[in-house]
């Protein structure tokens, strides 16, 4: 394949990738400006970081790869960003996210990478009882 040929389909990629995210409102709604900057801008670094490793690939086996990617980015943004305007206040909706974004998790950077213990994940999505924390300052953590 054509270098020049291939960096511009990659990089048509990244433009689809980051406008499909930044167009889409209802992934951010519910967060203040900068909390919703901080969501957007991992959403964004996390896919083209995907859309990356798509270079050596056809338009076809691109999107087979990155569509289910993609899709586990927008479901973790939304969910995320539920959970620190504080959608997830009971304990049995918490276990429910933190299952629902392992599998998010799992599906964005595949089965071998190292996620975080169910313990880690129950303490870190407990801290949005914490008053003291911003939506930004949860997000940041997470």
């Amino acid at each position: 394949m054509d270098y020049t040929f291939a960096m511009a389909d990659l990089n048509a990629r990244m433009e689809k990738v980051i406008e499909d995210l930044t167009g889409n409102e209802s992934l951010l709604q519910m967060l203040d400006s900068s909390a919703a900057r901080e969501m957007l801008d991992w959403g964004i670094s996390t896919a083209k970081s995907l859309v990356s490793r798509t270079t050596d690939l056809d338009e076809f086996a691109a999107e087979l790869k990155l569509v289910p990617r993609l899709k586990a980015i927008r479901q973790a943004m939304r969910s995320t960003g539920n959970w620190a305007s504080g959608k997830y206040a009971d304990p049995a909706s918490r276990t429910q996210l933190r299952e629902k974004l392992l599998q998010q998790f799992r599906a964005i950077f595949g089965e071998r990478r190292e996620l975080p213990t169910a313990k880690q994940m129950d303490d870190l999505l407990n801290q949005v009882d914490d008053k003291n924390q911003t939506p930004q300052q949860l997000i940041l953590k997470l």
